[in-house]
């Protein structure tokens, strides 16, 4: 990331694609790697000439209702030959907050930075004690319009004052200070104001971003902001969805050159748009040895590129929000797959019962067996994560519902999204719907999961339309989440390496999990999580996860809570049983409860393997 004009190397910090579409995306609160906090800037700053644009990924375009280009972020080195100067393109960002404060007298600075001469890596001195260190403030303000400013620290401290500096904002008089009973508030070292500031609200006319004027105001109504400290979860919720590659996508050849062409839409675009013979040639050429193909050849696929991009007549057959249903058949389908493809499975459903029927003795492994129908291992998986745009949330009583979405490109003029491409594999399972229909007719189960539906529709939790706190998409998940566990436990791979993907729907017949690793490089995890569809090995981990949903570390409290995590959506899940990383879970670690599985004898729920004895 850039943050200044300057190109010596400190004032640069590298980040990982992934985190351009989480916590390090257009509007969050950075900090790099010299201890400064700063601002991602809009998309409408990136050196969009230094980005490639995705391609073979019409179908999750239309099913995540994206109409524009998908473009990676860019990517810069150090050029170890020229004095370590960066090559490529950088992301832009902003210092913020604006304020420091002196951590020997409180003094309040705004912009010392741009008043000191010293190095970005060096400390900066206060000007009024001159022997304290300054250090950004942590504090903000952001609506739930998407907004973010600067704390208007002279309005907290004089808002109640009748002095007469209270019209009088520039120049360092302002302390930051904590009373005796450990409340910040803000002091005036002209006339003696002081004010508390935390949890506070204030209005604007304008809609504020950092780094930029949008110069526009929402409906005409004032846009209540509210103070927060920067590491806030409030101050900033990526928006970003993904889908899987598949077929007939997913076979395209990465290695033709319609497809390296692609890749470079710019060449394509020099040489479409030459106008004279002479020009035309010079493109051509430019071309023939940048992919090192002869003239016939180049032609050809700048002519099937004009032809209408492949055929892609699939397209016509997609409906939006149908994502999950087609990935599902895509994974219980056998089929044949190209060396070189971006999707492709081993169906061991056979291997799987065969290995049940002559190996498994104990009836009780029998009945926990059983209740997979498919065991399939994806070899090869390729996820693209779109970066939609982020939301903020003001006080409790400014709730707007559904919150604003804030697109990443804040001048809204720009017709692409950034988003990156994952590379993996996993293991697909999914459970018998026959037998999981006659268990989720349950009435005390129906009854358990409505109060979680009903608690749910009364938050400001957003999450996934595929989110739905049946007894069945609460069962996957947490049985999702205990596998991910024992993946960690028994195959030695961190939880936050890994992911969930959940396919539940009772009209249309789904109850599968996937559960896969997947990294912005095409070597993706070099096949160790497949190994683990292996049915010998599989079995364990599923006997493993199901024993483990019987206990919690803090049971009985655990066991019986009547609501935990956020707005009470989870039941018996906590750190200790069934929680995994954020990075993990598609669903903010809600929709958790173990008794979905374990069973409660005593209220009239069954276990989940007592339908299958």
């Amino acid at each position: 990331m850039e943050s200044h004009k300057l190109k010596d190397k400190m004032w640069f910090t590298p980040v990982r694609f992934s985190h351009l579409t989480r916590h390090a995306a257009v509007g969050a609160v950075v900090r790099d790697q010299n201890d400064w906090l700063m601002v991602v800037k809009d998309i409408s700053t990136w050196p969009e000439r230094d980005m490639l644009q995705l391609h073979a990924v019409e179908r999750v375009k239309q099913h995540l209702s994206v109409s524009g280009r998908l473009l990676l972020p860019p990517i810069a080195d150090i050029d170890e030959d020229a004095n370590l100067k960066i090559r490529g393109g950088t992301i832009p960002t902003v210092r913020f907050p604006s304020w420091a404060k002196c951590q020997s007298c409180n003094l309040l600075c705004f912009k010392p930075w741009h008043k000191q001469s010293s190095k970005i890596s060096n400390d900066m001195v206060c000007p009024d004690c001159l022997a304290g260190k300054l250090e950004q403030v942590t504090w903000c303000a952001v609506s739930s319009f998407g907004g973010i400013t600067d704390v208007p620290w002279h309005y907290f401290c004089h808002v109640n004052s009748k002095s007469e500096c209270r019209v009088e904002k520039g120049g360092n008089y302002l302390k930051l200070v904590v009373d005796d009973k450990g409340r910040s508030k803000v002091e005036c070292k002209k006339c003696g104001s002081r004010g508390f500031f935390e949890r506070a609200d204030f209005q604007r006319k304008e809609h504020l971003q950092v780094g930029i004027k949008l110069d526009k105001s929402i409906n005409d109504k004032p846009i209540i902001y509210s103070v927060m400290e920067v590491n806030d979860p409030r101050v900033f919720n990526a928006m970003s969805e993904r889908a899987v590659v598949i077929p007939p996508e997913s076979n395209i050849d990465r290695n033709s050159l319609v497809y390296r062409l692609q890749q470079h839409s710019q060449m394509v675009s020099d040489i479409k748009n030459a106008t004279r013979g002479l020009q035309r040639r010079r493109e051509i050429k430019k071309a023939m040895r940048k992919f090192q193909c002869i003239e016939e050849d180049l032609l050809t696929a700048l002519d099937t590129i004009d032809r209408g991009k492949q055929e892609q007549t699939f397209l016509d057959k997609i409906l939006v929000g149908d994502m999950l249903s087609d990935e599902y058949e895509a994974l219980t389908t056998p089929q044949e797959f190209n060396n070189d493809a971006d999707f492709i499975t081993r169906h061991l459903s056979s291997e799987w019962f065969n290995y049940i029927d002559k190996k498994i003795t104990s009836s009780e492994l029998k009945y926990i067996a059983s209740l997979v129908d498919r065991l399939v291992a994806v070899d090869r998986l390729r996820v693209i994560e779109v970066f939609k745009g982020f939301q903020r949330a003001a006080s409790d009583y400014d709730q707007i519902d559904p919150k604003v979405t804030q697109s990443p490109d804040f001048s809204g003029k720009l017709d692409w999204l950034p988003a990156i491409e994952l590379f993996g594999e996993g293991v697909f399972f999914t459970l018998d719907c026959q037998k999981l229909e006659q268990w989720e007719s349950n009435t005390e189960l129906r009854r358990r999961a409505q109060e979680i539906k009903t608690r749910f529709n009364n938050s400001t939790i957003n999450l996934s339309d595929d989110a739905s706190p049946t007894p069945r998409f609460i069962m996957l998940h947490t049985l999702s989440h205990i596998l991910i566990r024992e993946f960690e436990s028994l195959a030695g791979y961190p939880a936050s390496s890994l992911q969930e993907r959940i396919y539940c729907s009772t009209s249309g017949g789904m109850a599968g999990i996937l559960i896969y690793t997947a990294v912005p490089d095409i070597a993706g995890s070099l096949g160790g999580i497949v190994e683990l569809a292996n049915p010998a090995k599989f079995i364990r981990l599923l006997d493993a996860a199901i024993r483990q949903a019987e206990w919690c570390s803090l049971d009985p409290v655990c066991g019986e809570m009547e609501g935990q995590g956020p707005s009470w959506l989870n039941r018996a899940a906590c750190h200790g049983c069934a929680l995994v990383p954020d990075t993990s879970c598609s669903y903010n670690n809600v929709f958790l409860d173990r008794v979905f599985i374990k069973g409660k004898l005593e209220n009239g729920i069954p276990a989940l393997i007592d339908v299958m004895r």
